[in-house]
């Protein structure tokens, strides 16, 4: 009898698309849109494993996993979290709601029943892990749900549709914070939750939107903030503005932005003197280039993260402020780590990008790393070549195993960097190249050039499937 898989999502799309996966390899797929619904259908309905979205009105995954773990019948359920965000989840969430596994969206077919497989089997083979008790999961989740708001997987092409979109998709934003809030009051009507929906969907509307828009970014930076150039990555390059920028000697804030990321790189006088990030991977982290040159250990940078105080107040400065490192080190770290932003941000082939003068913002003030635009340009497209070679000559998917016997034909291993050693240690014979790369601690482009390196000179191979 094939596996029965309830599938809780507050997109009808993505209920529709995983349930036409599913029924495809022969699973018998139930649904469910929300968390609420959910625990009432596990009521009267056997099932072999849960696809779980994290972010939901009403009852959201975080939730619904403290009901089930607090029920005993329905406690050892294995669940598999999907998110936006699914790297986040899996680094921090997983162990904590018991999960088996957690997906990133959006995701293929191969990935999503790759996934289920996988968790189903160690379901049966008794390798899901424990799961915690329903009391020794936090009961406030606020602020991880924070971090993990998703947003709509997929935009239309057609510029009026998308509009309608966006503003559909910051409807449910403000819907979340204000559910949230409504939550923490007492003695509303009943049908208050029904009545504000309604309110805000009908009152956010594309043209309202860029109203808002005009205010955001006046609030991001400043009342005197222009934005004198905004377009489409697709059409004018990161590189070609950044060169104008240059040409120029303009002075300002360049946001680049898509669903998922954003960068800002801070310009003055068309130098870049800064750059800041959201939703990349930790690679970007400060404190990972302060550790590689050596600056710091491992220990005294969890030290210092664990006494800053405000999660908002700059490592760099912390590290400072207790005498760990000096002015130089921290400089040095700054312009590695805005250079590593901009070859990532050159190489985006999508998004949209905002430049506004009148900008004011003191990290880049006082980094004032002035790094010159056209050397940064010219090795973020020498990256981007490199890229597509490495890119076109693996999928992330394949897993690698080590040649042995190539390996021990080496000569001591002489011929191997030490963070070539260290990756190659990493292959097992079952991780993804994806997941070895989540894994490393060095950029996504080092240990892809590594593994291409490795893979040209025979000693990794690929798996090849079963």
């Amino acid at each position: 009898m094939s596996a029965r898989i309830l599938v809780v999502d507050d997109s009808p799309t993505i209920r529709k698309v995983v349930s036409s996966i599913l029924l495809d390899r022969e699973y018998e797929p139930l649904l469910a849109e929300d968390g609420q619904v959910a625990l009432e259908l596990l009521g009267t309905e056997k099932v072999d494993l849960v696809l779980l979205d994290f972010v939901m009105p009403k009852m959201n995954g975080y939730q619904f996993c403290r009901e089930l773990r607090a029920n005993p019948e329905l406690k050892n359920l294995p669940v598999v979290l999907m998110s936006a965000k699914g790297d986040k989840i899996r680094g921090q969430f997983v162990e904590q709601t018991g999960a088996i596994d957690a997906i990133t969206k959006p995701f293929d077919a191969r990935g999503l029943v790759a996934v289920v497989e996988g968790a189903l089997k160690r379901q049966e083979e008794g390798r899901a892990g424990p799961v915690p008790d329903a009391e020794a999961m936090p009961a406030d989740d606020a602020e991880m749900l924070e971090e993990l708001r998703v947003s709509r997987s997929s935009l239309s092409d057609d510029p009026a549709l998308r509009r309608v979109q966006a503003a559909q998709e910051f409807a449910l934003a403000i819907e979340r914070i204000v559910r949230g809030e409504l939550k923490k009051l007492k003695r509303l009507p009943p049908g208050t939750d029904d009545l504000v929906k309604t309110a805000i969907e009908r009152g956010i509307r594309p043209e309202t939107m860029a109203a808002l828009a005009t205010l955001l970014r006046a609030l991001s930076y400043g009342e005197n903030t222009r934005e004198v150039l905004a377009g489409d990555v697709a059409v004018i390059s990161i590189a070609e503005i950044l060169q104008l920028l240059d040409l120029q000697r303009q002075t300002g804030a360049l946001s680049v932005f898509t669903r998922e990321a954003e960068i800002t790189l801070h310009v003055r006088s068309g130098r870049v003197d800064f750059a800041t990030w959201r939703g990349l991977r930790p690679e970007f982290l400060l404190g990972r280039y302060l550790v590689e040159d050596g600056a710091v250990t491992r220990d005294r940078l969890s030290s210092a993260l664990e006494t800053r105080g405000s999660p908002y107040k700059l490592i760099g400065e912390v590290l400072l402020e207790q005498g760990a490192v000096g002015k130089d080190a921290v400089r040095r770290a700054l312009v590695r780590q805005t250079s590593e932003l901009v070859y990532e941000v050159v190489r985006w082939t999508s998004g949209r990008f905002s430049f506004s003068v009148g900008v004011e913002h003191p990290p880049a003030t006082k980094a004032a790393l002035a790094m010159e635009t056209s050397a940064l340009v010219m090795e973020g497209f020498r990256r981007v070549d490199e890229w597509r070679l490495i890119e076109g000559s693996f999928d992330f998917d394949d897993v690698l195993y080590p040649d042995q016997g190539a390996i021990e034909r080496l000569d001591g291993e002489t011929n191997l960097t030490g963070p070539e050693r260290n990756v190659l240690a990493a292959i097992d014979s079952e991780k993804t190249i994806r997941e070895l790369v989540n894994q490393m601690p060095q950029s996504s482009f080092e240990v892809c050039k590594i593994l291409y390196q490795l893979l040209n000179a025979r000693l990794v191979r690929r798996k090849t499937p079963a």
